[in-house]
C-alpha cells in the first residue's frame, strides 16, 4: 500500500509535502511555515495536477488557477511550485523514467518593472546599493525561505540550479542549457518569443491580478488581448506544458483538486 499523502503522488512530492506541512517536520524547525491560504493553494494545485480523479483522462495541457493576490503570497507559492516541478523532473530523469508532468523549464511573465524586480529579488537576490545591478544570491527569498521550502538534503541542488539558470527573457533563452532555464520576461513580445523558444513542456507563471502593462498609445483592451494571445499560444503547445495563473478570487473551474481539509493540520 502506498504511503503517499495524495493519491498517485510521487515519492518526491510526498517528501516535499511532509517537509512543508507535516506536524513533526514543522515542530523540528523554527521557521514560521506557510500561511493557510498558501498551504491550500499549493495542495490544490499539486492535487489537481498530479493526482486527478483516476476515472477521468488526463488532458495534454493543464491550467491551474490560483486565487492569490500579488505580493508575498504569490512569491512563496511560486517558489514552492517551481521546486516541486524541478525536483520531480530531476528525480524522474535520474531514475531514467519519462514523466511528462514535470519540467525544469520555467517562464515567469512579469510585464511590470516592479513585479519583475521583485521576482528577481526572490530568485536571484537583491541588488546592493551602488553595485551596478549586481545581485547577491544569498539575499534571495529562495535562500531566506529555504528552511520552509527545501528539505536540507536538496538545498544545494536547488541553489545550484537557480544560480546557473535564472535570467531575463531572451538572454536566458540564449544562455539556456539543456537541463533547464528560469526566464523572467519583461514584455509582451519577449514573453511570446520566450514561450516559442522554450521546451513545449515549460511551466508558465502569469498574474491576472495586475492589469497588463500598456505601452504609450495602447489601451487596456489591447493589453488584455495580448494576455489572451499568450494563453492561446501556451495552450497550443504539443507537449504537457503547465500554466499557473494567479487570480484575484479562487476560481471554480470544476477541475479536481486537493480537499480543503488536508492530511496536515494548519
Amino acid at each position: 500500500m502506498s504511503n503517499n499523502i495524495l493519491p498517485s503522488s510521487t515519492v518526491t512530492t510526498d517528501a516535499l509535502l511532509r517537509w512543508w506541512f507535516g506536524p513533526r517536520e514543522r515542530q523540528r524547525r523554527s521557521d514560521p511555515g506557510f500561511l493557510e491560504r498558501q498551504r491550500l493553494a499549493i495542495l490544490n494545485t499539486i492535487g489537481a495536477h498530479e493526482a486527478p480523479n483516476a476515472a477521468a483522462p488526463r488532458p495534454a495541457q493543464r491550467v491551474h488557477r490560483v486565487g492569490l493576490t500579488c505580493g508575498t503570497d504569490q512569491i512563496c507559492v511560486t517558489l514552492a511550485l517551481l521546486i516541486w516541478q524541478l525536483l520531480n523532473q530531476r528525480d524522474a530523469k535520474a531514475a531514467r523514467t519519462d514523466d511528462g508532468r514535470f519540467t525544469s523549464h520555467f517562464l515567469l511573465v512579469a510585464p511590470h518593472p516592479c513585479v519583475r524586480s521583485r521576482l528577481f529579488d526572490a530568485l536571484a537576490g537583491r541588488a546592493s546599493a551602488g553595485g551596478y545591478g549586481e545581485r547577491h544570491f544569498d539575499n534571495s527569498d529562495l535562500v531566506r525561505l529555504a528552511p520552509t521550502l527545501i528539505p536540507q538534503d536538496r538545498r544545494e541542488e536547488v541553489f545550484d540550479f537557480m544560480r546557473r539558470h535564472t535570467g531575463t527573457g531572451t538572454r536566458a533563452m540564449r544562455q539556456a542549457q539543456g537541463d533547464g532555464v528560469v526566464a523572467v520576461t519583461d514584455g509582451r513580445l519577449e514573453a511570446l518569443e520566450c514561450l516559442a523558444r522554450l521546451s513545449p513542456d515549460a511551466m508558465v507563471f502569469d498574474d491576472e491580478t495586475r492589469a497588463p502593462y500598456c505601452a504609450r498609445g495602447e489601451g487596456p483592451l489591447t493589453g488584455q488581448a495580448w494576455r489572451h494571445h499568450l494563453r492561446r499560444v501556451a495552450m497550443s503547445r504539443n507537449g504537457c506544458g503547465v500554466q499557473v495563473v494567479f487570480t484575484a478570487d479562487a476560481p471554480d473551474t470544476g477541475a479536481p483538486s486537493a480537499p480543503a481539509t488536508s492530511p496536515y493540520p494548519g
